[in-house]
């Protein structure tokens, strides 16, 4: 296993820390201990794409690894988040929709005529980053989340990001040819 793929479970080891630190934080408190292990998970994902990219350490394991921490951290913020600001429930229930469609359309990549690993592209990042900002956000300033224009924005983007996203990756998918020696 290489070091990209150790700081990956490394960061899925996390997510439990995380949310037994979260539950353990009063309603009006500030998560901080919740924040730096969101923090720390982030510089290590952050270290995964680096050391992988810079040493030639990439992996179709760390292809799928990646993303799978980079999920599950997300599920489990939103799902903790859920319980202070209750309105999140739809965000978690199309970030779990398109997630469960990103996964089913994979495996059919790898299992049918497309045989390639799927990977990430600029608009699942930038989903992806600013859902950890408005995580981050609602941690650092739960007193955000209470005010019904503050929680409806961060729902808003977050949502239109997470549907743009899957929609982008799904025309991806439609344009992925069959590999190579097989039919069309």
């Amino acid at each position: 296993m290489t070091i990209p793929n150790i700081l990956s479970c490394f960061r899925i080891v996390l997510i439990p820390v995380f949310v037994w630190q979260y539950i353990n934080v009063p309603d009006d408190q500030i998560a901080l201990w919740p924040i730096l292990i969101l923090i720390l998970s982030g510089i290590t994902d952050i270290l995964d794409g680096f050391i992988a990219r810079r040493f030639n350490m990439i992996s179709d394991l760390g292809k799928m690894l990646d993303p799978v921490a980079d999920k599950l951290t997300q599920a489990a913020v939103i799902g903790c988040l859920m319980f202070r600001f209750p309105e999140l429930m739809i965000l978690f229930v199309v970030y779990v929709i398109k997630e469960l469609a990103m996964m089913i359309g994979g495996l059919v990549m790898l299992k049918g005529k497309k045989k390639r690993v799927p990977y990430a592209k600029w608009y699942g990042k930038i989903s992806t980053f600013e859902m950890y900002f408005a995580m981050a956000l609602l941690l650092v300033f739960p007193a955000i989340g209470k005010h019904p224009v503050g929680i409806w924005t961060i729902i808003a983007v977050s949502m239109f990001l997470v549907i743009f996203a899957l929609a982008k990756y799904l025309m991806d998918y439609l344009k992925t040819p069959a590999s190579e020696g097989e039919s069309k």
